[in-house]
Order: C-alpha cells, then structure tokens, then sequence
C-alpha cells in the first residue's frame, strides 16, 4: 500500500518532516538514555546553547533555536529540577531570568555533545545514501522562506492563477490556424 503521503504530495511537505522529526527524536530519546543522557531529547538544544555561552537569558535561548518564551521557561523549569540548570535575575534587568549550567548539566552537556556527534555521523551516511545533504538542503529551505516567507508565496501564486484565469481568452481571426 502506497503512503498517503506519496498520494498528498508536495503541498502537505509538513506531513512528511513532522514524521521525519518525531523518528528522529524518538530515536534520540532512546540512543540516549543507553548513554546515560537524563535530559529529554527536546532540551538537549537548549543544554547546547547554554553550554557554549555559560550563561543566557530565556528571550535568548527562544529566539535561537525557534523555540517560544514559554517552551523555553518550561524546559528550564524541569532541567533546574533535575538539578542540570540554575537560574536567576539579571543584575541589569530583574525581568530577565539568566540560566547557566550546573556542574552535573556541564557533565550532560558534554554526553549530548558526544550524541550529537555519533548523530551526525549517522545522518551523513544516510544523506550519502540518499544523495542529497538533507540537512544543508532543509537549512537552504528555511533561509529562503526567510527571504519570503511561504504565506506570502502561497498569496502570490494565488493571485498570479486568478489574474491568468481572469484575463478574456484571446479570439482568432477568422480563416486564422
């Protein structure tokens, strides 16, 4: 039986990369926990991110990896919990809650990194399996729907087949083939 995916097409691409995104990180979840990574497979950017910066604020964090204030705010709740995060107001501004690793998140940090390497290996074999980079490849998406943004695009390609369907056809000249 055919994937239904095959048979939406192109135009239902969010089918196929939410997919792709949950066998990745189901995946990851599990590889994981056998190297004794505790952090779910969702926080582990956020563990890269401040591990490479010793300490940000949550607006930071959100806007770098996509993420909202509030998934960020959440994330970190449960990584201080588990004692790999600690936070607390910044000097400047009481607002903003700075979050740096703990000594146990730094230890963490590092065995994600170690993941995240074996990962990459992982999916270089499999992008040379398939021949293309899928990474660079969904990278080049996304800066291209930043250029212009899909909305937009769609808008376009609407108003484009509406100005072609509305225009008269052209007649031909009598006796003309």
């Amino acid at each position: 039986m055919p994937d239904f995916a095959d048979e939406l097409g192109p135009g239902y691409l969010n089918l196929v990369v939410r997919r792709v995104s949950q066998r990745i990180a189901a995946a990851g979840d599990a590889y994981m926990r056998q190297t004794g990574v505790t952090a779910a497979a969702t926080s582990t950017a956020i563990l890269a991110f401040v591990a490479r910066r010793q300490e940000a604020p949550l607006a930071d964090i959100a806007h770098a990896l996509g993420y909202t204030h509030q998934a960020v705010a959440k994330a970190v709740d449960i990584l201080e919990h588990d004692g790999l995060m600690e936070s607390r107001a910044s000097d400047k501004d009481l607002r903003k809650r700075l979050v740096s690793l703990t000594r146990k998140g730094k230890r963490e940090a590092e065995l994600v990194d170690e993941v995240a390497e074996r990962a990459a290996e992982v999916f270089d074999d499999v992008f040379s399996e398939i021949g293309v980079d899928l990474f660079k490849a969904l990278r080049a998406f996304e800066t291209a729907l930043g250029r212009r943004p899909l909305e937009g695009r769609l808008v376009e390609t609407r108003h484009a087949r509406r100005t072609t369907r509305s225009q008269p056809a052209r007649r031909r000249k009598p006796g003309a083939e």
